[in-house]
């Protein structure tokens, strides 16, 4: 399962710098023992019906969102070059 940009925009985490000279990404990856994988409190992979998860699903699907998390970071932050002159 991968994440919409929406959702992505919404979990990220990125703040100014402490003194607002640019800005910080944090991703927060998180490798559960049964196999389920999660950024930034996205779940990335599911459960099958035997009730476990397919990790190379998940470490691919994180790789895949951290990508475009990283992207999306790109966007605001040029977006903030252009507003500062």
């Amino acid at each position: 399962m991968g994440a919409s940009l929406e959702r992505i925009r919404e979990s990220m985490n990125a703040k100014p710098t402490p003194k607002d000279k640019g800005l910080v990404l944090e991703l927060r990856l998180v490798a559960y023992d049964n196999g389920l994988i999660e950024l930034d409190g996205i779940p990335i992979n599911v459960k099958d019906k035997s009730g476990s998860a397919d990790a190379a699903q998940g470490w691919l699907g994180a790789a895949s969102v951290a990508l475009e998390t990283i992207n999306e970071f790109r966007r605001q932050f040029n977006a903030r070059q252009k507003q500062s002159g």
